[in-house]
């Protein structure tokens, strides 16, 4: 039997025995968001408890189970209880839900596609009440009396409850909260505000949405109630839902959700080992939880391996197995996010506690015993039952919380927060005691030094191997090579010594010698090691001895390579709390960059989008090191800082890291972030061709959609492009109007799903300006504004729209990007965009179905008075970009409409004298043939008749050279026949019939030698004139006419291939031009909000990239630079640098 089925029994017969009903005794225990109140609740107790953690005290609401229930429900499975953080004047609220069978049983759904519809139907049998409770008064039994049981709100639904964490971007955070309900069809998030004046609280919103369909296909599949309630209640912490797909496939992908938002946060990729097989997880989710200031995402399938994640990026840092641990039972990070709390359940069951240190320093991982977390060991027993009764612990915002009894008497259970662990460990020369002392005068130990000023020398700990050195405005710390040191003199730098540790700044503080200590071991002295070459590359020009200087260059840089050889984990784990990489591109550190990102087989970089998302940014004092102010470094990132120095052969840092992030991103679309970001400026000034060469990478036409997600929503499917399709990022609002907006979202066929590719570039076409918290006021406000403009559509008809004032940097980076003609349109990738962005700029400018455009055509002089209006404030925006040859018969068209109607209208109406009739007509034809090409020409909207515009447009370009060629020439024989048959009477030339003659005037001269065929020269006698026609016959028919043919065949081929790119600059300009304005009453697109973006990947429409992909899949962005070797390399010796890492670690059993 397998595990879904065994579930299933076992639910039933829990049911039947009432293991699971209401008559059941459990304490239930939360805590607030931000970890301040944690409140206990027990249904048979007469009470509710709420704690302030920080100062004990506490407040009751009285509470009774038979006036909760109107009619009590059947088959209750139990409770679920949340409490807000302290909204204002120390009131909060208090949530608790009673969860019945029918809340977590899919069983009344029969099919998933249908289960949008039936959800709003179905009736659920739970019950949601929300109290409120206040601080004001410190005696208990008053308060207890003051805090009313009535509740302010009531919902028939029942599920998981929880608050979300206060946004502190929002301007009314302090006294609003946002709770959410979620059983197994939908989630609701119910938006409260408390009123400043009476604190009364009123519920503002109410907002359902479906779950993610693969978290809906998870609870489908286990099919009992019981584990659904415990597989949601597992999947949700903080703001974050959690989809983990549990198939059986190779790669599994989490998926995580922002409930504030709705949106898809990011993917994580896991890659299942063989021992995942071994470990049963009982139709539960994997064990999870996210940073504090949610940066990282730690994940454990349950076994004895823990993953840690980038949110912002989906990349994974690093994976590590704790060999003496057996299952992985929770996780939470501590203390600022520096530490990883593990509990473990081991063979025996019983429960064990683990902290790893994330900082990436050697000795990053200690089991805690009972004594150092100040549990009991009933308060232990009581943990051992988590797995079952999974009330019982608790976390939020760093802060662990544990039932320390259930007492069935009073119902009051009593919890603790688990204390901050203090954790011994070994500080390198704490212990170190001065003896003796040694000066040393040589300015080779500080060569970046003009001076020569004595420098400090000791033997750490009496160990004569390790010397201590302390200068001007260093610390260093030298290991001998072979044997100890003797004496003192015995020292002699790099020539037997091995540079161990330094320190390079002016801010070093004059510190006796006996005070020296390195903390965090490898973690300081990497992170020193990069600060000092960055001082050395700052003070280069006043450096004197060159030669000497290089040699501590290869030696810091020796200490790093050293250290990422022996360790690539902690390595990853250190770049990502600590800005590493921005000094080694500021110092241009060109060797030991390309040694990182190409030197290892193991991924050592990731990118992270602003150097502000380091914990530690602010105590390394990057913008001093690097003298960049801070307030441009903050919002910077590797890539940008690269760019940043993208001159002469230090351009080859930027190639460096595309070249990385370009290769990578085929396994994850994560690594381009940062490209997003740059790729306007790139493209702006193309630093050695770097774009062009970019575009060409495998990944802007091979990146394989690989979404857990295979629902689609078609925005480009016409003859000639590339179909593109938008996957589904959101979750799904049961509003009436959104849930038929979504049913244009369809699963995409398996067949196909192999050949769907996605653009590389996330939130390429997303807005780059600060999104700003709304009130839930402001947003009631926002959608009656919308309703409003609906229905008053003529407003948008008398007004025409102007373009928005926000620097070019706000606006998305595909409009920001310069769209080079002869690379950007190849790109299949940035056609998928453009045909992405395509659909509500068409409906935006052709839409049938709207009045004002019969209106429009009706009131003619509003209209052009409107059009001309447009017209000019797209030449006031774009200026001389303005002046293409679409815009001036736009223009044309416009003017000339105006003025020859209204010489029309006068001249019927009121005979004016002046006006000559003949010249009106001949302007009439004139003006009509104007606007029959301009009508043509907004049919460009479509895309077989804009093709076919931009053929003729192509073929006329190319063959305009030679139409010069053939009028002169016409024009030459033309102007000969005109000399020759001037003087007929001189020359005997008279014509035996009688007729015009073709070639009377110089116009008549010409046009009758462009049809020479036509002309009859046989009763002309005069013989030169027969032997020029003849020759005039085979130039300018024979000749000619082949020449023509065989080029406009040439032409029209190649033309064909250009159409395309014309017909995509002119979308992309229209696009451009609509995203530009600045109008309210426009409709949002259900497209705008994904990240992603996905096409069919045709190799016929592609093959002009595909072919000139191949053509440089060898070359590197790089491939231009030619690498020094360094002659001052400095390697280390194998065992003495593995003796080097215990010594500085404390450790003396390092892998």
């Amino acid at each position: 039997m397998n595990s879904t089925n065994m579930n299933s029994t076992e639910c039933s017969e829990d049911l039947e025995r009432g293991y699971q009903t209401y008559e059941e005794k459990i304490t239930y225990v939360a805590i607030s968001p931000d970890g301040s109140i944690v409140a206990t609740f027990n249904p048979f107790g007469p009470f509710i408890t709420i704690t302030k953690v920080a100062t004990n005290d506490k407040t009751k609401i009285r509470f009774d189970k038979k006036k909760y229930f109107g009619k009590k429900p059947p088959n209750v499975l139990g409770w679920s209880l949340a409490v807000s953080d302290i909204i204002n004047n120390d009131i909060g609220l208090v949530a608790i839900s009673c969860i019945t069978d029918k809340d977590m049983n899919l069983k009344e759904v029969n099919e998933i596609n249908k289960y949008q519809l039936v959800l709003i139907i179905i009736k659920r049998e739970g019950i949601t009440k929300l109290f409120k409770f206040s601080f004001k008064n410190s005696n208990v039994d008053v308060i207890v009396t003051n805090n009313d049981d009535t509740p302010i709100y009531k919902y028939n639904l029942g599920g998981v409850v929880g608050f979300l964490k206060n946004s502190k971007n929002s301007k009314n955070h302090s006294n609003s909260v946002t709770l959410v309900c979620m059983n197994c069809l939908k989630m609701q998030k119910i938006s409260i505000e408390l009123n400043r004046l009476d604190t009364n609280v009123v519920v503002l919103k109410e907002d359902d949405y479906i779950l993610p369909a693969n978290l809906f296909k998870e609870l489908e599949n286990i099919g009992c109630a019981k584990y659904n309630w415990k597989y949601l209640l597992k999947s949700r912490y903080r703001e974050f839902l959690m989809v983990d797909t549990s198939d059986y496939q190779q790669i599994q992908s989490i998926e995580i959700y922002d409930i504030n938002t709705s949106q898809l946060v990011n993917i994580f990729y896991r890659n299942r080992r063989g021992e995942d097989s071994l470990i049963s997880r009982n139709n539960e989710p994997g064990i999870f939880t996210v940073s504090t200031d949610s940066r990282l995402f730690a994940y454990s399938y349950g076994d004895n391996i823990i993953a840690i994640y980038l949110m912002e990026s989906g990349l994974e840092v690093v994976s590590k197995k704790f060999e003496n641990i057996y299952k992985i039972k929770f996780l939470e990070f501590i203390e600022d996010n520096k530490k990883l709390f593990i509990i473990e359940e081991d063979k025996e069951s019983d429960v064990k506690f683990h902290i790893w240190f994330i900082s990436g320093c050697l000795n990053n991982y200690f089991p805690i015993s009972k004594e150092d977390i100040k549990l009991s060991d009933d308060e232990i027993t009581n943990l051992l039952k988590y797995d079952e009764n999974y009330h019982s612990l608790t976390k939020a915002n760093g802060k662990i919380v544990t039932l320390t009894d259930n007492d069935e008497k009073d119902y009051e259970g009593q919890f603790k927060v688990l204390p901050e662990i203090k954790i011994k460990r070994n500080t390198f020369g704490e212990n170190h005691v001065v003896n003796n002392e040694h000066e040393y005068n040589s300015h080779d130990l500080e060569p970046w030094n003009d001076n020569v000023k004595p420098i400090s020398g000791e033997f750490l700990n009496n160990n004569k191997s390790i010397l201590l050195l302390i200068g001007q405005n260093s610390i260093q710390v030298w290991k001998s090579k072979s044997q100890d040191f003797e004496t003192f003199e015995d020292f002699n730098n790099f020539e037997n010594s091995n540079l161990v540790y330094i320190l390079i700044s002016d801010d070093i503080e004059h510190e006796t010698i006996n005070k020296f200590q390195i903390e965090d071991n490898m973690t300081t002295i990497i992170t020193h090691a990069c600060k000092s070459l960055a001082y050395l590359h700052k003070h280069t020009d006043s450096i004197n001895s060159k030669e000497n200087n290089q040699k501590y260059v290869s030696g810091i840089i020796n200490i790093i390579k050293d250290f990422i050889k022996n360790y690539p984990d902690n390595w990853k784990l250190m770049e990502v709390q600590y800005p590493l990489m921005a000094y080694l591109i500021y110092s241009r550190s060109f060797s030991l960059i390309k040694h990182i990102l190409f030197g290892n087989a193991e991924k050592l970089h990731r990118p992270q989008i602003k150097y502000s998302s380091y914990p530690f940014y602010d105590d390394l004092k990057l913008y001093e090191d690097l003298g960049i102010a801070d307030n441009n470094l903050r919002t910077s990132n590797d890539l940008e800082l690269a760019l940043k120095f993208c001159q002469g052969q230090d351009a080859v840092m930027l190639a460096y890291l595309l070249e990385y992030y370009s290769e990578n991103s085929m396994d994850h679309i994560g690594w381009m972030i940062n490209v997003t970001k740059i790729l306007p400026e790139l493209s702006e000034h193309d630093y050695a061709n770097y774009v062009e060469l970019l575009y060409y990478k495998p990944c802007f036409g091979k990146m394989k959609y690989n979404l857990p997600n295979k629902t689609f929503d078609t925005l480009s499917f016409s003859q000639d492009t590339l179909d593109v399709y938008i996957p589904l990022t959101q979750l799904i609002s049961t509003d009436y109007s959104t849930i038929l907006k979504y049913m244009k979202y369809k699963k995409m066929r398996d067949d196909l799903l192999p050949e769907i590719c996605m653009a590389p570039l996330p939130n390429f076409t997303s807005y780059n300006s600060k999104i700003k918290d709304k009130s839930v006021e402001e947003e009631i406000f926002r959608k009656l504004i919308r309703k409003l403009a609906i229905s008053f559509w003529w407003i948008k008809v008398l007004f025409p729209p102007s373009y928005k004032g926000r620097d070019n940097k706000n606006f998305s980076p595909f409009l920001q990007i310069k769209k080079n003609k002869g690379a950007f349109y190849n790109i299949p990738a940035m056609e998928a965009v453009i045909n992405s962005r395509w659909r509500q700029t068409k409906n935006y400018y052709f839409d049938s179905n709207k009045k004002y455009r019969l209106i429009m055509v009706a009131i003619f002089y509003y209209s052009g008075i409107y059009l001309l209006i447009i017209e000019i404030k797209q030449m006031v925006k774009y200026k001389g970009k303005y002046f293409t040859i679409f815009n001036i018969f736009d223009l044309c068209s416009i003017i000339l409409g105006i003025i020859i109607f209204s010489l029309i209208l006068s001249n019927t109406l009121i005979k004016v004298n002046g006006i000559d009739d003949e010249l009106l007509i001949f302007a009439t034809s004139v003006t009509a043939l104007i606007l029959w090409i301009e009508m043509l020409l907004c049919l460009r909207l479509f895309s077989g008749i804009a093709i076919n515009i931009y053929i003729f447009g192509s073929i006329l370009e190319k063959v305009l050279p030679f139409f010069t060629f053939m009028f002169i020439l016409i024009i030459g024989f033309g102007h000969s026949m005109f000399i020759l048959f001037g003087f007929p009477s001189l020359i005997n030339l008279h014509s035996s019939a009688s007729g015009n003659d073709p070639f009377d005037t110089p116009l008549d001269a010409i046009l009758s030698t462009y049809n020479w065929s036509t002309i009859d020269f046989s009763a002309y006698g005069y013989w030169p004139l027969k032997l020029f026609a003849f020759i005039a016959s085979i130039i300018l028919v024979l000749v000619l006419l082949n020449m023509i043919i065989a080029l406009m065949n040439d032409t029209f081929n190649k033309a064909k291939e250009d159409g395309k790119i014309g017909l995509l600059i002119y979308r992309s300009d229209l696009i451009n031009d609509y995203e530009r304005l600045n109008n309210p009453f426009f409709s949002e697109s259900l497209s705008n909000n994904s990240p992603y973006i996905c096409y069919y990947r045709d190799p016929e429409l592609m093959k002009k990239w595909i072919k000139r992909s191949q053509e440089l899949k060898d070359i590197k962005l790089y491939s231009w630079f030619n690498e020094n070797i360094d002659k001052e390399n400095i390697i280390y010796d194998d065992a003495q640098i593995t003796a080097w890492y215990k010594l500085i670690s404390g450790n003396e059993n390092q892998d």
